[in-house]
């Protein structure tokens, strides 16, 4: 991986050998939307959570959905092209850290290592921009592909908070992989 500072033109901040994530432009918003509400796109994994559009619109006007608590980049691939998004946030005032969030847009796009080097190149980058000290993925339990993407990365399992989200009409465990500052490779040049 390397790191990129606005690679030819593109706006990303992040440039990696599949993938460059940037901050999100006002022209994205309609096609992000729609990337992140089409319901048939989505795995059997996804929990049902559809924003509403003028708040999600209201989130970047406000800050340009980039500020302490949360933050959102676009992944795109080398050939330009949106193929997901990658989010932080903070899921509790008194925890120390953020939470990543994470998807691929397309079925098309999966599979192809783009999510995996994103996550690395967020990781590495949080951690050289913010005072934390750990970050946070939660994954459906079941969901090893995700998982997979969390541990290619050096999140580690940290455990299981059961029966803690509703999907597909009933409750379902979500596992905890963390990684510490120190377990982070940082970003290279």
């Amino acid at each position: 991986m390397k790191k990129g500072v606005d690679c030819v033109g593109c706006g990303c901040v992040l440039q990696g050998n599949k993938v460059c994530l940037r901050t999100v432009w006002e022209s994205d918003l309609e096609l992000i939307y729609r990337l992140m509400t089409d319901v048939s796109e989505k795995g059997e994994y996804w929990l049902m959570d559809i924003p509403a559009e003028p708040a999600f619109r209201r989130g970047f006007v406000e800050r340009g959905f980039w500020h302490d608590s949360f933050g959102r980049m676009v992944i795109q691939n080398n050939a330009g092209n949106m193929v997901g998004e990658i989010i932080y946030f903070r899921n509790a005032d008194y925890r120390a850290g953020y939470e990543l969030g994470y998807q691929i847009f397309k079925r098309e796009d999966r599979g192809k290592g783009y999510m995996s080097e994103a996550l690395a190149l967020f990781s590495a980058f949080l951690f050289e921009s913010k005072p934390i000290p750990r970050l946070q993925v939660t994954v459906v339990a079941g969901n090893e592909a995700s998982r997979s993407v969390a541990e290619r990365c050096g999140y580690r399992y940290e455990g299981t908070l059961r029966q803690a989200a509703f999907l597909a009409g009933k409750y379902v465990d979500l596992e905890i992989l963390g990684l510490l500052r120190e377990d982070c490779p940082p970003l290279s040049v």
